[in-house]
């Protein structure tokens, strides 16, 4: 027997599951959390893809939506956290409700958002990357660094468009306590989705330059904006720094764990850039201080020692004074001692020579005498015939002069017919300068005659 076929249009099977849905779901609202694959704005509402997952693994998938009033009361409630809580990848707590319509099947109406949640997962993440680098054993590495007392070079890196970035740069150059600092500026943003690989990136750069330490600032922000701050690889990266790390993100009750890691946190930028410069004028100050105290020190011990040397200077011009006084009793002492013995000798010595005078004339007289009687007489002898024969000798060189004299007589020349010619008095064989216009005096027997010389002929080279 053939039975009777039931058929429904597709608008009644619709309809059919929409008052199903409606009267079993349609009343009722559900608490689910879920991870957020996809985020979508339009006209003030959301459109969101949500998923779940085990181990890796995509177990559900569902679309939602988040109608404008529900957004804005959401917003209104978070404040803003909303646009950091509503990224893609964060898991959130949410109340739908189910609805089934039966031209655009089944959805997920979003009515509400539970921020503690949102809030509670950043947390583990937070406590995750704190235990984590604890059981890598770097989590304090950078409290072991050494920071310089000058610390003036600085890298810092931050977004140049926050004003956290500029209240730190003109807090540091524009202070009256000290202000020669020497910034390298690396850019990277603070927040978003490419803030950690572009802050990791900054800080492995900066360790490339000669700098004292590694500043990274931020203008302050909502927790779901600082939680940057706690991602692991970033941490990390400061944990690993070789250059100090401080930071200034500019938050005052919740501590992210870059500020844990950190050598030093601030609270804010402008404490950071005023860390900075009191420590160097906390140095200055405390070694201005102690200069004036070793120059105090310095001045007292140097007035005892003045006094120490007056005492000394008088004591020592007393006691030299009667050491000199001391000895020169003793010079003249001795100098009376020596010249009494000085006079004692000299008598002793006159009475030796005296004694040796006598004997010696005694013994000359004796030799004269004997000499005298033996060998004068003759000596006396040929004296006189050797100084006769000087004379004999001596009167013919005499005789033999007065010859050629009278031989060599100028006037027996001139009488010969011979003449005496001088230029400037010298005779002119001799003369050695030019004779062109000098005078020439010729001298014959009872003539001198002067002439003006205009030529000279040299009869040797014509010859």
């Amino acid at each position: 027997m053939e039975t009777t076929r039931k058929i429904f249009s597709l608008t009644q099977l619709n309809t059919a599951l929409e008052r199903h849905f409606m009267a079993e779901f349609g009343a009722k609202n559900y608490w689910v959390t879920a991870e957020l694959a996809q985020v979508n704005f339009k006209s003030g509402s959301m459109y969101l893809e949500l998923v779940d997952s085990v181990n890796g693994t995509k177990t559900a998938q569902f679309t939602a939506h988040m109608w404008a009033p529900n957004v804005q009361l959401v917003k209104s409630k978070v404040g803003d956290d909303f646009s950091a809580m509503m990224k893609i990848g964060n898991k959130i707590l949410m109340l739908v409700k189910l609805e089934y319509h039966k031209i655009y099947g089944l959805k997920l109406n979003v009515v509400d958002i539970d921020p503690s949640y949102a809030y509670g997962e950043m947390e583990r993440e937070k406590q995750f990357t704190i235990e984590r680098l604890k059981d890598e054993g770097i989590f304090a590495r950078q409290k072991e660094l050494k920071l310089p007392i000058l610390a003036k070079r600085i890298a810092l890196i931050g977004s140049p468009k926050t004003s956290g970035f500029r209240d730190f740069c003109d807090t540091l150059l524009h202070n009256t306590a000290y202000r020669n600092f020497k910034l390298k500026y690396f850019q990277s943003s603070v927040q978003g989705d490419a803030a950690v690989s572009e802050l990791i990136q900054a800080i492995t750069d900066a360790q490339d330059y000669d700098v004292d330490c590694i500043v990274v600032v931020r203008g302050g922000g909502s927790k779901m904006d600082l939680h940057v701050f706690n991602q692991y690889e970033l941490c990390k990266t400061i944990c690993e720094s070789r250059i100090p790390v401080i930071t200034g993100i500019g938050h005052e009750t919740d501590e992210v764990v870059a500020d844990m890691v950190a050598y030093q946190k601030t609270i804010t930028p402008t404490a950071c850039a005023k860390h900075l410069y009191m420590r160097i004028y906390s140095f200055m100050k405390d070694l201005n201080e102690v200069f004036q105290d070793v120059k105090s020190s310095a001045f007292f011990q140097l007035s005892n020692a003045m006094e120490l040397f007056q005492h000394y200077n008088n004591y020592l011009v007393l006691h030299a004074r009667e050491m000199l006084n001391e000895a020169q009793n003793s010079l003249q002492r001795r100098s009376h001692d020596v010249q009494s013995g000085l006079m004692r000798m000299i008598a002793h010595e006159r009475m030796e020579l005296e004694l040796h005078l006598d004997r010696s004339a005694s013994f000359s007289l004796h030799v004269l005498k004997r000499e005298y009687e033996t060998e004068l007489h003759s000596r006396i002898e040929r004296i006189q015939w050797l100084a006769q024969g000087k004379i004999d000798t001596a009167l013919v060189e005499v005789k033999n002069l007065e010859d050629l004299l009278v031989v060599l007589n100028p006037e027996k020349l001139l009488k010969s017919g011979y003449t005496i010619s001088t230029i400037d008095d010298e005779d002119i064989l001799h003369y050695a300068g030019d004779f062109i216009g000098k005078e020439l005096k010729t001298l014959s027997e009872g003539l001198l005659l002067t002439s003006k010389i205009t030529h000279v002929k040299n009869e040797k080279n014509e010859g």
